[in-house]
């Protein structure tokens, strides 16, 4: 029982972080630092991508199988901080007032 309960905890744990982890590194500062190295510009880019893909669709999986309600709360708002956590990274549904390499109009690396 001890390791299901583990399982279960790093699940979470995975739902919960992984959208915080995005946020933070969508602020300016990380973002204007790593934008200076293209590698790890595009590395910290793909980290978030992965981050948020995975703390999603384990949080729909955990969401849809049938949870308590305060768990589900978590759940959902570890849902919400990944899906903000793209909006901040891709400049979705705003003006892109970044000048993300790779934009129509964009400075370069």
């Amino acid at each position: 029982m001890e390791s299901l309960a583990l399982v279960v905890s790093i699940i979470l744990a995975i739902v919960m972080f992984s959208g915080p982890i995005g946020i933070i590194l969508t602020i300016n500062p990380i973002w204007k630092a790593t934008l200076k190295v293209p590698a790890l510009w595009y590395a910290r880019r793909a980290l978030i991508t992965l981050l948020a893909i995975v703390g999603t669709v384990m949080g729909f999986l955990v969401l849809f199988s049938g949870i308590p309600f305060i768990a589900s709360l978590m759940v959902i708002s570890g849902v919400i901080l990944n899906v903000i956590a793209i909006r901040l990274e891709y400049q979705i549904g705003k003006f892109n007032r970044r000048g993300t390499p790779g934009t129509p109009g964009a400075s370069e690396l």
